[in-house]
């Protein structure tokens, strides 16, 4: 066996492990589901799994406008990553998760609407964000 299937293997191994860390504990938590039948289960687990697959694709293709998209999306999951990492799965899977939110507040109100949202909360908690 030569050291370079060893490696790749071990790669395989790895996006594996990082898989199921998005599942279980850095994502979907998966233990906590209740789903009470096997097709409900299948349903959620076949969405999570689209989204780890998203969440890879973001992570491993190598142009500008990508490596933009992975920045702005650990800024706003509001994760913290190593110093000299651009990205984690768990950051970009829960800024993803942030961003899609947010597209959908957009379109369910118009700008006026949450400048006045902001206003009433800042009103409110007597501050200003």
């Amino acid at each position: 066996m030569d050291i370079t299937r060893i490696g790749l293997w071990y790669y395989y191994r790895w996006n594996i492990e990082t898989y199921f860390k998005l599942l279980k504990s850095s994502g979907f938590n998966l233990e906590k589901w209740q789903q009470e039948s096997a097709q409900a289960i299948f349903k959620r687990l076949f969405v999570a799994s689209y989204a780890c697959l998203l969440v890879w694709e973001i992570e491993h293709t190598n142009s500008k406008n990508m490596l933009a998209i992975r920045k702005f999306l650990v800024r706003l999951s509001g994760r913290l990553v190593a110093r000299k990492k651009i990205s984690t799965s768990p950051a970009l899977l829960a800024g993803l998760w942030n961003f899609f939110s947010a597209m959908d507040m957009l379109e369910l109100y118009d700008i006026e609407e949450l400048h006045s949202i902001k206003k009433e909360l800042n009103d409110f908690m007597q501050m200003e964000f």
